[in-house]
């Protein structure tokens, strides 16, 4: 019942490393969770204002090694059948129960389309974006607590928005569509941030070989046009 597409890394390995090089003191943010794109294909995660409603919801679990007040969220997401017309994004915190979202602790429902910066055409000629948004009021995440996080634009459709998947996590995710839920065996690309938070292990290592944090996604290839013309 899900939406998969199938993509390819081009540029944004290039974009991410001339980041990392001349930008070292990037936005004071600390990623302390980060699941990178792997550029495969994403689910389906919309709200239809143009009749559907909201046809498709996607989640993602993580669990925190130390306690961070996450007042920022990235992520990648792509489109078919049409490009943008995104009025706003709700982003929602989700406890666990029996490795599914249960009760919604904190949601963020915030105007426009979260800087959506264009990253590159995948195999398959459709566009990829990244995305950037700050929460305004944190969210405590407890150190050691399974959380899902859902992500939802409103945008009618068509276009179809995805949300691109991640070889980073569990291979766990979840999606409604269309009324029918379930788990499936995916990662979704996505980085939390702290303003002072604990990176966990690994974080580091996803910026440097070709895996890409979502979070710096439209720097990078905004830097890498600046510096390549």
């Amino acid at each position: 019942m899900s939406i998969r597409l199938v993509q390819r890394l081009s540029l944004f390995a290039i974009a991410a490393l001339l980041f990392l090089l001349a930008v070292p003191g990037w936005a004071g943010e600390v990623p302390v969770y980060a699941q990178a794109t792997n550029n495969l294909g994403g689910y389906a995660s919309q709200n239809d204002t143009a009749g559907l409603g909201n046809f498709a919801t996607t989640y993602d679990n993580f669990t925190l090694g130390s306690t961070a007040q996450v007042n920022q969220v990235d992520w990648v997401g792509s489109y078919i059948t049409g490009v943008g017309g995104i009025t706003s994004f709700t982003v929602d915190f989700w406890s666990n129960s029996a490795n599914a979202p249960n009760a919604l602790l904190s949601s963020y429902v915030v105007s426009g389309n979260a800087g959506e910066s264009f990253l590159g055409n995948d195999a398959l000629g459709n566009p990829t974006y990244g995305y950037v948004l700050g929460l305004g009021s944190a969210f405590t995440a407890a150190a050691g607590t399974e959380y899902w996080m859902s992500i939802v634009p409103n945008v009618g459709f068509p276009p179809q928005w995805l949300w691109e998947t991640s070889s980073t996590g569990d291979g766990n995710a979840y999606q409604c569509y269309f009324g029918a839920c379930g788990n499936i065996g995916a990662d979704l690309a996505f980085q939390l941030d702290s303003a002072s938070g604990v990176p966990e292990p690994g974080i580091l290592t996803l910026l440097v070989p070709g895996m890409l944090v979502p979070g710096i996604l439209g720097f990078a290839v905004s830097l890498r046009r600046k510096l390549l013309g």
